[in-house]
């Protein structure tokens, strides 16, 4: 039985925020628990340990974050080391349901899971069919995570417990003891992994596809880098979507791609935060852009990602907070994060130090230059449990603008 085992280093995109605003780093460490003695067997209790085992392919992909779905000034929880697992951000896929080998569900069925990139979460990609084994959590809701069993359904990892499940006659590999090799039996199976990797990989690209092209930018000076997302229609992780890297002559290409319908989005950064963010073709608006479809065994390429100079502007502000004595050795943040549909990045971001403050109104001020235009919120971050802050947007247009933050301490 294999254990897997991820450490979390820092969480990107939403999660990011709350990882690089705290300081903190969980421990992502999972295995099935199962302890079969062959293929067969561990499929058998896997499938007993689920709550509904189904076949089915992710049509819509949701963050579900407090902050993002709260409205303007309700109070939100500033992301802290202490936080519980129900505070942190995950992903909600709604499967269309193809088989049902466990469970009373219908056509449609919702499994939540982490962001990925960091937080155990599963990643799925549109257009793809997967064997899912999803438990209910203790909030009566069905979830599964990067350890849980199943996978897509035609790499070779899946097919035992496919065989299980639709009451096949196993195969002699089904009934193979799970060992430990030996050094020189792991050696000897190394031509046999090979092929399978070799198959699979094959399997894969026939029901896939990529993009590929070049991006040019109006600043001849930055022109090979930055980064090219691809952005479902269908909904994203922020943490764990496709992305690939714009090489030194311009060019990029994606992995491999499921079936659909996609969003090109470009970033480049400095160490100030983000410089260029725009949808192909070359646009700051989503509703603008241009969408890529990408087809099972074919390749989109000749993409020409064409990038303009963007005009940058300052978010100036305060932040006010009664007995900053309170705030103990947490540290403190306020982060831009983005609105407009893209990563949902922490794109700007400043340390607050309330070291030395008194047990009195205590304004501390704040500002970012450079910020391109768009929708923001305006997030504090880092603080212990308890500390909560308004929820505030902030359009950055054409001109600087000014926000006024307040921390709140509720027990």
């Amino acid at each position: 039985m294999t254990v897997k085992l991820l450490f979390v280093f820092r969480l990107v995109a939403i999660a990011f925020i709350a990882a690089i605003a705290s300081s903190h780093a969980l421990a992502c460490q999972c295995s099935s628990g199962f302890q079969g003695k062959d293929a067969w067997e561990l499929a058998k209790q896997e499938t007993e340990g689920a709550t509904v085992v189904f076949e089915g392919t992710p049509e819509h992909f949701e963050v579900e974050w407090h902050l993002l779905n709260a409205k303007v000034g309700e109070l939100v929880p500033t992301e802290n080391a202490t936080a519980g697992p129900g505070d942190w951000p995950r992903m909600v896929v709604t499967f269309r349901v193809q088989r049902v080998y466990k469970g009373e569900i219908g056509a449609e069925i919702q499994v939540r899971t982490g962001l990925g990139g960091g937080d155990c979460g599963a990643v799925f990609s549109p257009g793809m069919t997967y064997l899912v084994f999803a438990i209910k959590s203790e909030a009566k809701v069905l979830s599964v995570n990067m350890c849980s069993p199943g996978s897509w359904v035609g790499g070779s990892s899946a097919q035992a417990e496919l065989r299980y499940l639709r009451k096949d006659r196993p195969v002699g590999s089904d009934l193979e003891p799970i060992r430990r090799w030996t050094e020189k039996e792991y050696a000897t199976q190394e031509e046999r992994r090979r092929r399978v990797y070799e198959e699979d990989a094959k399997r894969y690209a026939a029901v896939t596809g990529e993009i590929c092209g070049t991006v040019a930018s109006e600043k001849s000076k930055d022109e090979g880098t930055g980064i090219v997302s691809f952005l479902s229609t269908a909904g994203f992780s922020p943490a764990a979507h496709p992305t690939a890297y714009v090489r030194s002559d311009g060019s990029f290409c994606s992995r491999r791609l499921g079936p659909g319908k996609y969003y090109l989005y470009f970033t480049r950064e400095s160490e100030n935060g983000l410089t260029s963010a725009v949808y192909y073709p070359g646009v700051a608006e989503k509703e603008k852009a241009t969408i890529i479809e990408v087809n099972a065994g074919q390749a989109q390429s000749g993409i020409a990602f064409k990038v303009p100079v963007q005009e940058t502007h300052s978010v100036r502000g305060v932040l006010s907070i009664y007995d900053s004595s309170r705030v103990g050795a947490h540290v403190t943040y306020v982060t831009l994060v983005s609105l407009d549909g893209g990563s949902f990045r922490a794109q700007y971001q400043q340390r607050i130090d309330f070291e030395g403050s008194s047990a009195l109104p205590t304004v501390k001020y704040f500002k970012f230059e450079n910020v391109l235009p768009g929708r923001y919120t305006a997030y504090v971050s880092g603080l212990g449990r308890g500390w909560y802050t308004k929820k505030e947007e902030v359009s950055v247009t054409t001109h600087m603008k000014f926000v006024s933050l307040e921390l709140f301490h509720q027990k």
